[in-house]
């Protein structure tokens, strides 16, 4: 998927996300709908009419990290991190389980390497551990001896995957005795593996997901809580549901296109479904409990908000000195340099630098000067410098220099601000593309948006719903607006 496919697709989700935080019974009418959901006013009807008892079990989900440990606080109202997680937990102290879906990390760089080793310290190795946490296809794609190690001696799961590597940390199912209920959680992999995974001399196996779900179960209790997280897009989701024998009490869906947990489930069969969210912004805090035989799941989403009075207040102290060492320890192992110039950029062309792009094009160069995006690498400079904001060295960090320079990852993108400063802020080339080609021959190589994506798209590739959270794309576009020259 390219990054304007996953950029539309997020925009769309989040405008879909509901919104809305209440206390509200997930259970589903039986009268479902063709394509498993339920009837909006049933389920409200239904929902009204449920309490959970005093026993349920409580939980505490969240999914697809995607190496998200803490809002990189380019804006106020940013949600999540690993640090208000910590916090939240231990003001409740109440929970029975503490899930994680799984895909901790959003790829296979070095800062993603060092991303898992920062979250495994946390889940695993806080004063309340997490009791399960799901294998995902992007936690696969980490070199196999890599991710083994950091999650060896924690709580993963993966039901149907198997591996030739003696060690191979995931378990293929996790008990808990909670009160008079004895829990067992599964995680199957729906997607198949990808090509460089498969084959002769593959480590990691994927088998059916039905079947090792049915092998965990055999000659178990039908009293036993079967809790089963699940890696899929919704369709594949739904559709796996009817196919688990025994039938699960509770699925989790691990699917990237939620942003964030619905608190009204969808009914499968019988089987409640919920969906994670993304990037531990909002946790799902869900109550399980059978009544007449039949799984019965209350839940609210829980929005992890940060300080509105004080600049970096709340979050565990412990957890946010173990995130602040992390991102020293970016900077010390120079994992911006690391990860500068491994990909081709997009049109085959070399980035030049704003001032070649300015002898031809002054209007736009006059616009752009009197934008933010003339100083976006001075933003950094200034957050590093301030200690109220940060502290540590947000100019070393790669995730902040790839929204604040141009070309930055890419062949002769920005490197450091002493080998490429006319690459520094956000300039020309960001949204139209590196114009060697151009600038020697124009009318051959034209230059518009970079991909052929929408304006609005493009923008969205920095200021998406987390990172800019009440960005409206037609008031700052008339902030940078320019147009061709004439000819």
């Amino acid at each position: 998927m390219t990054q304007a496919q996953l950029a539309r697709r997020l925009i769309l989700a989040f405008v879909a996300a509901t919104l809305v935080a209440t206390f509200a019974q997930c259970e589903n009418d039986e009268d479902e709908r063709a394509n498993g959901q339920q009837d909006p006013k049933n389920s409200q009807e239904n929902n009204a009419a449920l309490t959970p008892p005093p026993d349920a079990i409580r939980i505490l989900i969240s999914g697809s990290m995607l190496g998200h440990l803490e809002p990189c606080g380019c804006a106020s109202g940013q949600l999540g991190g690993l640090a208000r997680r910590y916090q939240f937990i231990g003001e409740q102290r109440n929970y029975d389980l503490l899930l994680e879906g799984g895909d901790l990390v959003g790829g296979n760089t070095p800062l993603d390497k060092l991303k898992l080793f920062t979250t495994s310290q946390v889940l695993f190795m806080m004063e309340r551990n997490y009791d399960a946490v799901g294998v995902g296809l992007r936690d696969l794609s980490l070199p196999l001896d890599d991710w083994s190690g950091f999650l060896l001696g924690g709580p993963a799961v993966a039901t149907n995957l198997t591996s030739k590597q003696e060690a191979w940390p995931a378990m293929p199912f996790l008990d808990k005795a909670i009160r008079d209920y004895n829990v067992r959680i599964a995680s199957l992999l729906l997607p198949e593996l990808p090509k460089s995974m498969q084959g002769e001399g593959a480590t990691v196996t994927r088998t059916d997901p039905a079947a090792a779900w049915a092998k965990v179960f055999e000659g178990q209790d039908a009293a036993m809580i079967r809790i089963a997280m699940v890696h899929g897009n919704d369709t594949q989701i739904r559709n796996i549901i009817p196919k688990l024998s025994p039938q699960p009490d509770l699925v989790i869906g691990v699917d990237t296109f939620y942003i964030e947990p619905d608190p009204a489930a969808k009914d499968i069969g019988g089987v409640p479904l919920v969906f994670a969210g993304i990037r531990g912004r909002v946790m799902l805090d869900a109550r399980l409990w059978r009544e007449g035989g039949k799984a019965r799941v209350a839940c609210e989403t829980v929005p992890l908000t940060g300080s509105k009075t004080v600049p970096g207040g709340g979050g565990d102290p412990d957890v946010k000195s173990v995130v602040l060492m992390h991102r020293m320890n970016v900077a010390e192992e120079n994992v911006l340099a690391q990860m500068a110039e491994q990909t081709p950029t997009p049109n085959g062309a070399d980035y030049i630098g704003n001032t070649a792009c300015g002898a031809c094009h002054p209007t736009a160069m006059a616009a752009w000067k009197a934008s933010k995006h003339a100083h976006a690498w001075d933003t950094l400079v200034k957050a590093e410098a301030d200690p109220k904001r940060y502290g540590w060295p947000v100019t070393k960090y790669p995730d902040c220099v790839g929204c604040h320079t141009v070309g930055y990852g890419e062949k002769t993108g920005f490197k450091t601000i002493e080998a490429t400063p006319d690459l520094a802020d956000v300039g020309c080339e960001r949204c139209h593309g590196p114009g060697s080609k151009h600038i020697v021959a124009p009318a051959t190589n034209k230059l518009g948006i970079i991909g052929g994506v929408l304006k609005s798209e493009m923008c969205a590739q920095c200021h998406d719903f987390e990172q800019s959270p009440e960005f409206l794309y037609t008031e700052r576009w008339q902030k940078i607006t320019h147009g061709l020259e004439p000819k």
